[in-house]
């Protein structure tokens, strides 16, 4: 899981939309969906129902939603400190 996938998953349920987000990602809309279900392989559920008009969470997504926000938080705080872990 990487930084950009917990952002595309966070913009395509702010937006609504596979594309809108790819657009916003500066991302092909084909390559944001190789990476939603790469996403979805990963975690090991579903986070979207998608049709050819809509896309909406799925009960997961939804639980799945406020754990993807902080950890994407965490990441960029830790990517913002030019500190790193300190190994002893």
């Amino acid at each position: 899981m990487d930084i950009l996938s917990l952002r595309l998953f966070l913009r395509i349920a702010e937006l609504g939309g596979v594309t809108a987000a790819a657009n916003d990602l500066s991302l092909s809309p084909a390559s944001a969906s190789a990476r939603l279900v790469k996403l979805e392989e990963i975690v090991g559920f579903r986070l979207f129902n998608r049709t050819t008009r809509a896309v909406s969470l799925t009960t997961d997504g939804e639980l799945y939603l406020p754990f993807a926000k902080q950890t994407l938080e965490t990441l960029e705080a830790l990517s913002a400190s030019k500190a790193g872990p300190t190994i002893i």
